[in-house]
């Protein structure tokens, strides 16, 4: 099996539960099941849903099978779906994930797949920061590269949403040294990613889902739900 089938099975325990709401906005996706999770969307005009209209009632597995597809509108249902299931863990520890990075990052090369807001004083302690996407800005590198410069990275932080667009698993493989890091409002709670080389786990929990279902469907950014969304990490225990 691969990440997809291990993550899917890691929730097998709540497969039968009930979709209660799904949204597919512009920008983000949510799921409505045991909790809300959210998902980056990822679309094409090409992508069909072809049960669009009848999602809700269907169980939690039957759309969790979505992200086995290359259908990217239903791998973000998909991963929604998965995110709507985790209860927020008692080891867990409050964090902002980019002040971590910045606190371990001194004389590293830290490499960042996708776009972040950078400190300053993040850039003086690296030895080297290196911005990876797939629609690269002034600056980055386009996100073909990872197969060269992930390998030789200190730390690699990876957002969440490339679970969505099916390119995580194959990011993760690359990893030969350091410390890798999976976070933004995509990431699952999943123990299953560590299995698969990942550190920290840096995921969101969603405190007010009615207004989130809300404003996703009404084609709301980050910014307008955040504070309504609380960011966890856990840490790979180190036996």
């Amino acid at each position: 099996m691969g990440l997809y089938e291990d993550l899917i099975e890691n929730v097998k325990a709540y497969h039968y539960e009930v979709i209660k709401d799904v949204r597919v906005g512009v920008v983000w996706s949510a799921v409505q099941s045991k909790g809300v999770g959210i998902s980056l969307t990822y679309s094409s005009i090409y992508d069909e849903v072809e049960d669009a209209g009848n999602l809700i009632g269907k169980s939690v597995k039957e759309l969790l099978n979505y992200m086995l597809t290359f259908n990217l509108t239903k791998v973000s249902i998909g991963v929604a779906t998965l995110n709507s299931l985790f209860d927020v863990p008692q080891n867990y520890e409050d964090l902002n994930m980019l002040d971590y990075i910045e606190s371990i990052s001194y004389d590293k090369r830290v490499v960042f797949v996708g776009h972040f807001p950078i400190s300053e004083s993040l850039r003086a302690k690296a030895k080297e920061i290196i911005v990876l996407e797939r629609s690269p800005r002034e600056g980055d590198t386009i996100d073909t590269a990872a197969y060269y410069i992930i390998p030789e990275a200190d730390i690699v932080a990876i957002t969440g949403s490339t679970l969505a667009n099916k390119s995580l698993e194959s990011l993760l493989s690359l990893k030969r040294k350091g410390i890798t890091i999976v976070f933004g409002p995509s990431t699952p709670l999943s123990p299953v990613l560590f299995d698969y080389g990942v550190d920290v786990i840096g995921a969101s929990v969603v405190k007010h889902p009615q207004f989130v279902l809300n404003a996703i469907s009404q084609g709301g950014k980050l910014s307008n739900f955040k504070k309504y969304i609380e960011y966890i990490v856990l840490k790979k225990e180190v036996r």
